[in-house]
């Protein structure tokens, strides 16, 4: 009787973790289009201001474009960085090709 009750908390303690790392995976992505929504008309004088010299708007084009590529890339590989969504990955490759029995 214990067996089946600690599975079946441990079973939604993995679905209330996969539910939590999808939510901030989304949560960064969202972020990311936000911010990537909001460079666009500050886009034209960023570049300008970066190849006329201007040091501040070099950096901010550069911290802005590196900050979307994260919120972008962590949720593209976001199997390899939340560890409850790794091993749900993990599950479903090994039931989608099952090891053949040695000989």
């Amino acid at each position: 009787m214990d067996g089946k009750w600690f599975d079946t908390w441990r079973a939604r303690w993995a679905r209330l973790k996969r539910a939590w790392e999808l939510g901030i995976a989304g949560l960064l992505l969202v972020a990311g289009i936000v911010l990537f929504l909001v460079s666009i008309p500050e886009l034209p004088s960023m570049i300008w201001g970066t190849l006329t010299g201007d040091g501040e708007a070099a950096s901010t084009l550069i911290v802005s474009v590196g900050a979307v590529a994260v919120c972008v890339l962590q949720w593209r590989w976001r199997t390899a960085f939340y560890p409850q969504l790794k091993r749900d990955a993990a599950a479903a490759r090994a039931e989608e090709h099952p090891k053949e029995p040695s000989a």
